[in-house]
């Protein structure tokens, strides 16, 4: 079996756990609807809900930011390039690079979201900023173990933005 061919299983088998994970996380959420206050049904107040819930991203993202600033005192990355000597470094800065991405996209589904989903619902948002979260960790991790490490955690974080934009979508054409 090629090297590429391994890779591509590995990654495949990795978006496969993470996809089982985030539905046993869809399934789970009944349980979990007492112990998150729900907002009012206003617009103004769901919005809100969803502001306060892109808290998470922006906490995986200054993490990043302090793990690179962190670095940059290291005699192998204290040049300050855009390739630095040190791996770590490195990693950090393009975990923080798709954290950015993924926050964009994590915030445009989750306001859209607290507009136009039913009250009982609005579950959802806290469920996919947990998973937002798991996923940037394991993500992090992952990359620093071997860059194919970095697929569980990449599809934990994207799944739910992705079926969050299909909903959306079906949502604006029916």
């Amino acid at each position: 079996m090629n090297t590429l061919f391994r890779k591509q299983l590995m990654g495949g088998a990795s978006a496969t756990a993470a996809l089982a994970f985030v539905v046993l996380a869809w399934v789970s959420l009944p349980q979990f609807r007492s112990q998150v206050p729900l907002p009012t049904d206003e617009t103004a107040a769901r919005l809100a809900f969803a502001v306060q819930w892109l808290l998470v991203p922006g906490w995986m993202l200054l993490a990043g930011v302090f793990g690179a600033s962190r670095r940059g005192f290291y005699a192998d990355a204290i040049e300050g390039t855009r390739t630095p000597a040190a791996h770590t470094l490195e990693i950090n800065l393009r975990y923080n690079q798709n954290t950015i991405e993924q926050t964009i996209l994590a915030a445009i589904a989750w306001t859209s979201l607290a507009v136009v989903l039913p009250h009982d619902e609005l579950i959802l948002i806290p469920a996919m900023a947990v998973l937002f979260a798991l996923g940037r960790i394991t993500f992090w991790i992952g990359y620093v173990l071997h860059p194919m490490g970095r697929t569980f955690g990449m599809s934990l974080t994207v799944l739910p933005t992705i079926f969050a934009f299909l909903a959306l979508t079906w949502m604006a054409l029916t």
